[in-house]
């Protein structure tokens, strides 16, 4: 969080400022095109699971104090991204490595 207290209220007022704000470089590896659509594409899911994290703590008995940028910045992008399929994430091995076939 900014030191500033202002600063910290007008991002959190703010999420869709919050959450470009934190988009990663494009620069490193796994980083390329497919993965930055995927992450614009997450916005509102990371929302929805940041309320649902507020609630979850909320029905424990506590006040939920966990702010947005908090909860994007533990966000596990890459191993989310890991998780799923060449093909979810944009990617088509068959366009460079066709399948063999088996002249019989």
């Amino acid at each position: 969080m900014p030191e500033n207290s202002f600063l910290s209220a007008f991002l959190e007022d703010r999420p869709d400022m919050l959450f470009q704000a934190m988009r990663p470089q494009r620069q490193g590896p796994g980083r390329g095109q497919s993965f930055m659509d995927y992450f614009r594409g997450q916005q509102g899911n990371t929302w929805d699971d940041y309320l649902g994290s507020l609630g979850r703590t909320a029905l424990g008995g506590e006040i939920p104090t966990q702010s947005y940028q908090s909860y994007l910045g533990n966000y596990p992008w890459m191993q989310r991204w890991q998780q799923m399929s060449p093909g979810q994430r944009g990617e088509r091995p068959s366009l460079f490595a066709p399948r063999t076939r088996w002249q019989v």
